[in-house]
């Protein structure tokens, strides 16, 4: 079982279990917590899904995916953050969080956390993530990582009616120890 403690003290980060089921499958279909995602991902059958994948990849040898539990100091659940080894020194970052726990700064925490441990634990050369350009959340977060968009067209999503705009941003080893060092920028 990993767990990863390391944050500002607001957070703890685990590994899921399957006793996780019931709150996140709550988490995942509030409202507006369902406004980015297409609605065949947010049901409570893709939710279980991808619980029994994360708990699965956890338990992998070599271990390629940490998709971990957001949990507050009280066991709480509140979302999950992750970082999936992909080609050679490279890294995906995504991060969900529950509505009541919104802008609140836990989803940059969990976030910043998860890119320590993919730049300082597992040697990664870069981590990018994969966004909405409309997901204002989301991409205030990478930018306040010091994550820059970077200049790639990505394809256009089509759900809900409408088209979306997906966006990618990342940021390289050098770029966020330079970061770290100079403290303010990243400091919780």
């Amino acid at each position: 079982m990993y767990t990863y403690a390391n944050t500002k003290k607001n957070l703890v980060l685990r590994d899921f279990s399957i006793q996780d089921l019931p709150l996140y499958i709550a988490l995942r279909s509030h409202p507006d917590f369902q406004v980015y995602y297409d609605d065949e991902d947010v049901t409570p059958e893709k939710t279980a899904f991808l619980l029994q994948l994360f708990i699965q990849q956890s338990q992998e040898n070599p271990r390629q995916k940490f998709q971990l539990a957001i949990c507050g100091k009280d066991g709480v659940l509140m979302g999950s953050c992750g970082i999936r080894l992909e080609a050679a020194g490279q890294a995906s970052m995504g991060f969900e969080l529950g509505v009541p726990w919104q802008h609140a700064g836990r989803a940059r925490e969990a976030a910043r956390a998860m890119l320590d441990f993919a730049f300082c634990g597992l040697q990664v050369q870069r981590v990018y993530a994969e966004t909405l350009a409309e997901n204002r959340g989301a991409t205030s977060v990478c930018q306040s990582l010091g994550m820059q968009r970077a200049d790639v067209d990505m394809a256009s999503r089509f759900f809900k009616d409408r088209k979306w705009q997906a966006v990618l941003f990342e940021i390289h080893v050098q770029d966020f120890m330079l970061l770290a060092k100079d403290g303010p920028a990243l400091a919780g």
